[in-house]
């Protein structure tokens, strides 16, 4: 009952606020009450992996107008799904990873605890993708989305998968490189098979 609650008074303006501003306070209120995962991807994540694969297609249309090489609206349409694909596999896959190397850092072993940690960590990453498309000045957020995406993993590993302290650096060193590796890889080379193959 308590999960439901907590979905029907969090919309996901005051979410995004909360885990950018406040992010040490809002995952220990988090932690005490996860939501539904379910219900969680289809309210929050997959709006925001939505959101950053619009953002990514428009930055590389832009990219490739800027070099008088518009792209098709097909290649457009195929950037687009292979980036949802991509940034949906990194949290998929990456929380299966994470649940799997979970027990060398002491933390607990639970692939929907790992997904819901992921997918808030994301957040300034996913976020920075449109910000970026707006011109191209705005690239630098990209890299400081990054940064505060693996400071958001790290901020959460405690409270929710009950990370000791000293483990939290490598823990979330480790989880930042399999989490962008599957994105960076799977979007490379579905790219490269279906919309860049010579």
């Amino acid at each position: 009952m308590n999960k439901i609650i907590f979905m029907q008074q969090s919309n996901n303006i005051r979410l995004i606020w909360d885990v950018l501003t406040k992010p040490l306070s809002f995952f220990k209120k988090f932690a005490d009450n996860l939501p539904d995962l379910r219900k969680f991807i289809v309210s929050y994540g997959a709006p925001l992996v939505v959101l950053a694969a619009a953002g990514r297609m428009t930055r590389i249309m832009q990219a490739f107008a800027f070099q008088d090489e518009p792209l098709r609206s097909d290649q457009l349409s195929g950037i687009f799904i292979i980036s949802f694909v991509g940034y949906s596999l990194s949290v998929w896959l990456g929380a299966l990873f994470i649940a799997r190397l979970s027990k060398a850092f002491q933390s607990e072993s639970s692939q929907d605890k790992s997904m819901l940690l992921i997918i808030l960590a994301y957040t300034p990453f996913m976020l920075a993708q449109p910000l970026a498309a707006i011109t191209p000045n705005m690239a630098p957020i990209l890299i400081l989305g990054i940064l505060y995406t693996v400071f958001l993993f790290g901020a959460g590993a405690r409270p929710i998968l009950g990370t000791p302290g000293q483990k939290v650096v490598g823990f979330t060193l480790v989880g930042y490189f399999i989490v962008f590796s599957i994105s960076h890889l799977s979007i490379l080379l579905l790219s490269e098979l279906f919309i860049f193959a010579r």
